[in-house]
């Protein structure tokens, strides 16, 4: 079990509402304050993860939707997007945002059985 404390925090809406930009600012607040974060996206929120999407969202007084994922994932943050979602949306896996991950839950459940804490948006 790891030293580092984690934090799970799940997005199933996309980049047209600003839940998904509040999300993206307390996960990369979270990573300033030294926690290993996961974001895992389902539903609507694997939309998040196509490369492009997200340019054009910006929710004042919040940083642009992008910029905010971008940090996120260059500051170490994990991104894992839900296989059975993305493919229902027939996204593209070549068309994903750099550090995401089509994946199941399995990796974010096991990060919950190590004792992360969880936030859902």
């Amino acid at each position: 079990m790891s030293n580092t404390k984690k934090l799970v925090i799940t997005v199933s809406v996309n980049s047209s509402s600003d839940i998904s930009t509040v999300a993206l600012t307390v996960a990369n607040a979270a990573i300033s304050k030294g926690l290993e974060v996961g974001i895992f996206l389902s539903s609507e929120g694997v939309e998040l993860s196509r490369e492009g999407a997200n340019d054009y969202t910006h929710i004042q007084p919040f940083k642009k939707l992008n910029e905010l994922l971008e940090s996120f994932a260059s500051n170490g943050g994990v991104i894992w997007t839900c296989s059975p979602c993305f493919n229902h949306r027939g996204l593209n896996a070549d068309e994903i945002v750099k550090g995401a991950v089509i994946v199941g839950a399995g990796p974010m459940l096991d990060w919950i059985i190590e004792g992360a804490q969880t936030l859902s948006f």
